[in-house]
């Protein structure tokens, strides 16, 4: 933590901006990942996410996904499913996964999920059609992930455990990559039956031990540490080269406003995945093109904005928690723009 920390000082320093100017250019012209929230509903309503409090509800209408895929398909690029709500709730899924294949454009496409529904009626159709899975486990514990998360371990647990042998026996296995936010220390996590059962699989994980501070503040949406307080039952979060803490005040430009699109179920296309109330949009693809959004005048203007290390004039930047400086675009993209090869997920 503490070598990260100063690797960011020194890289996200106005030093090294004309090492990635050229790359952020270069995205600039067209969005190499598109993620989509065709459903901003969830079934999970985790302690830490104020999903709960959003009241414009809906799924994306297959005459909207079909245009937006159609425009997309154009240049193509990355699809990943779900950013504010738990996409497989969305009765189209499959068929709008399915409406991928006529697009050779489309270099990959992933789902994040919490496995709730990844179950035998659509593990077949991810599997089939190279679906790449990002699970949201977090905690490993019955008890505390029923607390935090409000839904069954049992069931989450059998459809991820079914789901990685099918997936272990294909003919050409999906990715599969666990996001595991737990209360436990990385230790005693790692000596978890569930997590070691997890590793006898072809799969990845993502450990972020909540004690250091792992939890975001959904850019001022989430008191985080009355949770700590609460959950935790300490505020003893570490502070120490915290990179959270470095996040809320890093000036550098943000990698999100070249990294990927951001569409809402609604067709809007806002900030950042960070904007799950729609706060900043930068345009409606029901009546706009992906390329007049992303090349658009107010997308640009917030990219000069960035670039001038004028974060703080972005209302929902002020106290956004997730700020990653942009040297971090080259971590997902090549210098042409292509998306790296030995990266296995966009996020």
């Amino acid at each position: 933590m503490e070598a990260d920390y100063y690797r960011r000082k020194i890289y996200d320093s106005p030093l090294f901006d004309f090492s990635v100017k050229p790359l952020a250019d270069t995205l600039a012209e067209w969005p190499r990942a598109l993620v989509l929230d065709i459903t901003n509903r969830c079934n999970a309503k985790c302690s830490w996410c104020p999903q709960p409090q959003l009241e414009d509800v809906g799924a994306m209408k297959m005459p909207l996904y079909r245009k937006i895929i159609d425009d997309y398909a154009v240049r193509g690029g990355v699809i990943r499913f779900g950013t504010f709500g738990e996409p497989l709730m969305d009765k189209t899924f499959a068929e709008k996964v399915r409406y991928l294949k006529n697009y050779p454009s489309i270099q990959k496409v992933e789902v994040v999920t919490n496995a709730f529904f990844l179950n035998e009626k659509i593990v077949p159709t991810l599997i089939e059609n190279k679906v790449d899975v990002e699970i949201s486990l977090d905690e490993l514990e019955k008890e505390t992930f029923e607390e935090i998360k409000k839904m069954s371990y049992d069931v989450v647990r059998a459809n991820i455990l079914e789901f990685l042998k099918l997936n272990d026996r294909a003919a050409e296995p999906v990715h599969v990559n666990f996001r595991v936010k737990s209360s436990l220390s990385r230790q005693n996590t790692a000596a978890h039956e569930l997590f070691r059962e997890l590793t006898a699989h072809r799969c990845t994980i993502e450990l972020t031990p909540i004690d250091e501070d792992s939890i975001t503040s959904w850019a001022g949406r989430f008191d985080k540490m009355a949770f700590y307080e609460d959950h935790m039952k300490s505020s003893a979060i570490v502070k120490n080269h915290n990179p959270k803490e470095f996040n809320k005040t890093n000036t550098a430009p943000c990698n999100q406003l070249w990294k990927w699109m951001v569409v809402y179920w609604d067709g809007s296309v806002v900030l950042c995945c960070v904007d799950m109330f729609s706060s900043t949009i930068l345009g409606n693809l029901n009546d706009n093109t992906i390329e007049e959004i992303w090349t658009g005048p107010v997308l640009t203007q917030l990219r000069q904005k960035m670039i001038q290390r004028k974060r703080f004039e972005i209302p929902i930047c002020q106290d956004c928690d997730l700020h990653l400086g942009w040297h971090y675009l080259k971590t997902c993209y090549k210098s042409d723009g292509s998306l790296s090869h030995h990266l296995n997920f966009i996020s």
